[in-house]
C-alpha cells in the first residue's frame, strides 16, 4: 500500500499533460488486455489492431528517415571536414583510369576461387 501511495503522490506532482498522457496510456493498455482476454477474434479487435499497426507504420517511416538523415549527413560532414573523397572524384585527366593493384598472395587459382 505504501508503494501505491508513493506512486500516486509522484503522479499527482506531475504536470497536467503528463497526467493526461498517463491516463491515455493506461486506457489503451486496459482496452488491449480486455480485447485479448474477451474478444481476440472479434472485428472490433481487428480494427483496433489495424489502427495501431498504421500508427506503427508511420512512426517506423519517420524514425528510419531521421536515422538515415542523421547518419548520412554526419558522414558527409565528417568527410568534408577532413577533406576525404572516398569515391576519388578528383582524378586528373589521364589516358586511362585503370589503377594497378597488388596481386593476390594466394596465387591466381586461389584468387579466382576467393574473389570476395
Amino acid at each position: 500500500m505504501e508503494l501505491l501511495n508513493r506512486v500516486l503522490a509522484w503522479l499527482a506532482a506531475r504536470p497536467t499533460h503528463t497526467k493526461a498522457l498517463f491516463a491515455v496510456a493506461v486506457t489503451v493498455v486496459t482496452i488491449e488486455l480486455l480485447f485479448r482476454r474477451f474478444g481476440p477474434k472479434s472485428g472490433a479487435y481487428r480494427k483496433w489492431t489495424a489502427v495501431f499497426e498504421a500508427i506503427g507504420h508511420v512512426w517506423t517511416l519517420v524514425l528510419l528517415g531521421v536515422i538515415y538523415f542523421v547518419s548520412v549527413s554526419s558522414v558527409a560532414c565528417w568527410t568534408k571536414l577532413f577533406g576525404k573523397d572516398p569515391l576519388d572524384r578528383a582524378l586528373a585527366p589521364e589516358p586511362s583510369f585503370w589503377r594497378a593493384h597488388e596481386p593476390n598472395p594466394l596465387g591466381p587459382a586461389a584468387a579466382a576461387r576467393h574473389q570476395f
